[in-house]
């Protein structure tokens, strides 16, 4: 899987997206959250902050010309499903239900979900991540490249019932793809941003490319790391 996605190492604005949808057979975005309340105030299912609300209302509107096509979906998290609700109304999308996308939940890449919990009680997130991504390894995660190959296959094969498809997700699943793939190398120091993530279109000859889209240009470290 990993082998037949081409690349596209330069960064895509969420504002190009519509005018490269329409040149493109399938379009699949995965996107991370808002900006959310903090994990350490006690909830591992934080929502998301006044000016996470506004920074999605904001990016959908870069997302309007997607058209009516589209389906938006969600991991089950609060902080992603209102994410995708803010997404559709800054976008004046038609209202939908969003979709369950629990193959893109943030416990997917812990080998055991447990494993989650464990490590936000040692505050041991950023050794563990500094190590995933230097080396494609780490304890209680599933290796890189076979959990790249796993999400790729979901986010390629699944027959998606709209031709564009708005999925939101969090960062760790964003950074897997691009890092596995080498659209580009993350570290811990240079964390995925919020709405930042992933544009897998498919052109008319069936094949898939992969691009890291922003915002904005400005790609570098968005927040400090799991507060």
């Amino acid at each position: 899987m990993l082998n037949s996605i081409a690349v596209n190492r330069e960064p895509v604005l969420l504002g190009d997206i519509p005018a490269i949808a329409d040149e493109s057979d399938r379009t699949v975005l995965v996107v991370r959250h808002s900006i959310r309340e903090s994990l350490r105030a006690g909830s591992v299912d934080p929502d998301l902050t006044p000016e996470g609300i506004e920074l999605a209302q904001q990016c959908g509107h870069l997302l309007s010309g997607l058209g009516d096509d589209v389906l938006f979906a969600a991991s089950p998290r609060t902080r992603t499903r209102r994410t995708a609700e803010c997404l559709m109304e800054g976008g004046g999308f038609r209202r939908q239900e969003v979709r369950d996308c629990p193959e893109l939940g943030d416990l997917t890449i812990f080998s055991r979900p447990v494993d989650f919990e464990a490590m936000l009680r040692t505050r041991n997130t950023e050794n563990v991540m500094r190590e995933y991504f230097s080396t494609g390894h780490a304890e209680g995660l599933k290796d890189m490249r076979p959990f790249a190959e796993e999400l790729l296959a979901y986010l390629t094969e699944t027959p998606f019932p709209a031709s564009r498809t708005v999925i939101v997700s969090h960062d760790v699943l964003a950074m897997t793809i691009l890092s596995a793939l080498g659209v580009r190398t993350f570290l811990v120091e240079d964390w995925c941003g919020y709405l930042h993530g992933v544009l897998l279109t498919r052109d008319r000859k069936g094949v898939w490319t992969a691009s890291y889209t922003v915002p904005d240009y400005d790609a570098g470290k968005k927040h400090r790391l799991f507060v």
